[in-house]
């Protein structure tokens, strides 16, 4: 009796050619602060050599053995900003909703990107650190020409030492002079000086005012009767004050009343004098008419 055999199902076998992305991708091509696009590829020889060479020269711009710095120019990130650069940014729920709304072949292209912007963000830290390093080399060498610039005037400088000196002496000396012979403005003493000082300006005040009628008669012998006037305003409102304080006594009452018969002796001449000269014209007049007449 012979058995019937069931149909063989295909040998499995793995494709050779697989589509499946690697994960070893080839680098973004984000520009990068120092190198230019290109493919992730080991640095070549002549960038390895580049970089040593700045190295060697930053090195000798330290130890002055060369006269210029090297510069290394730094331009803005050309990194774009992204979701993750958030600064409220959840790592799991990214994570959690690109996988769940996003393609494997999605997920690799933004898998290589993250590499991309990750490597360039690594060039710049680097960059900003050799610039910062050649900044501080160019101070370090100010420095050193500054101080070596300087070194020529510290003989000056020695000799001017002893005289700066002096005059601190001097001046604290005479500092300390005043403080003893001026006493402080809240003491006692300070209170009596200021007193004595306050009765002594008065009776300045009070003798040139007692002075002023003097100097009214020569402004009115001199014609002057307008400034005499404007003169004897502000005298006169302060001897009519102190006469009512009651300071000064009849002292203060004479000066007044000299005052005022110095101007008023000034005004009665004045008017004295007008009708003698209306009359003089009027016969100057009558003459030269009676000239014209004939």
């Amino acid at each position: 009796m012979s058995t019937i055999a069931s149909p063989r199902e295909p040998p499995r076998r793995t494709p050779t050619n697989s589509n499946r992305p690697s994960f070893e991708t080839s680098r973004s091509a984000l520009a990068s602060p120092v190198l230019t696009q290109g493919p992730t590829n080991p640095p070549p020889p002549q960038q390895q050599q580049r970089k040593t060479s700045s190295n060697r020269a930053a090195l000798r711009e330290y130890y002055n053995l060369r006269a210029a710095a090297p510069r290394i120019e730094i331009p803005d990130s050309e990194v774009p900003a992204t979701e993750i650069d958030a600064p409220d940014f959840n790592a799991e729920e990214y994570v959690a909703k690109v996988i769940n709304k996003s393609s494997l072949e999605e997920l690799m292209k933004l898998y290589t990107s993250v590499v991309g912007e990750v490597r360039a963000l690594d060039a710049e830290k680097k960059a900003l650190v050799y610039d910062n390093y050649s900044k501080l080399i160019t101070a370090t060498e100010t420095i050193r020409k500054m101080r070596a610039n300087m070194d020529p005037l510290n003989p000056m400088a020695s000799t001017l030492d002893p005289a700066i000196a002096q005059i601190y002496s001097q001046a604290s000396s005479i500092r300390d002079a005043l403080r003893e012979t001026i006493p402080a403005p809240d003491s006692e003493e300070g209170m009596k000086r200021e007193a004595t000082a306050r009765q002594q300006r008065t009776r300045e005040l009070a003798a040139q005012v007692l002075a002023v009628p003097g100097r009214l008669r020569a402004l009115v012998g001199e014609g002057k009767i307008a400034q005499a006037r404007k003169e004897w305003v502000m005298p006169r409102k302060l001897l009519e004050s102190w006469k009512e304080k009651g300071i000064g006594g009849s002292d203060v009452e004479e000066c007044i009343k000299e005052g005022d018969d110095t101007l008023g002796q000034a005004d009665s001449k004045s008017s004295a004098s007008s009708p003698r000269i209306s009359r003089d014209e009027r016969l100057s007049r009558d003459s030269r008419a009676s000239k014209d007449g004939r």
